[in-house]
């Protein structure tokens, strides 16, 4: 009778710690998951992804996710400077095959 008990015993331990470290772990992901959300929210704010478009001679800069406008300009160059003076604290990132496409790498 006695060794059944500690079989009980044990097993009830057993769980017991399992129990404590699984909270553990999920409070940790929480953590984890909320530091997560805030890293992506500055790197949005950080980073403009965008699309370009060329009509005639003149390359046009969007915004992926909304579609504003970001930019024109004849070349890279005027680009850089148009981005530049309007977005002081953001950088514009495109797509590397559209910049190959276009001829702007």
């Amino acid at each position: 009778m006695e060794i059944i008990w500690s079989i009980i015993v044990g097993i009830a331990i057993a769980w017991l710690i399992l129990k404590l470290f699984t909270m553990y772990l999920q409070a940790k992901n929480e953590v984890l998951k909320k530091e997560l959300e805030v890293l992506n929210k500055n790197l949005k704010e950080k980073f403009i992804s965008c699309d370009i478009e060329k009509h005639g001679e003149v390359f046009y800069l969007f915004e992926k996710e909304t579609d504003r406008f970001i930019a024109q300009g004849r070349n890279m160059d005027e680009l850089k400077i148009h981005c530049d003076s309007r977005f002081k604290t953001q950088v514009i990132v495109a797509d590397n095959e559209q910049l190959e496409k276009f001829g702007l790498k």
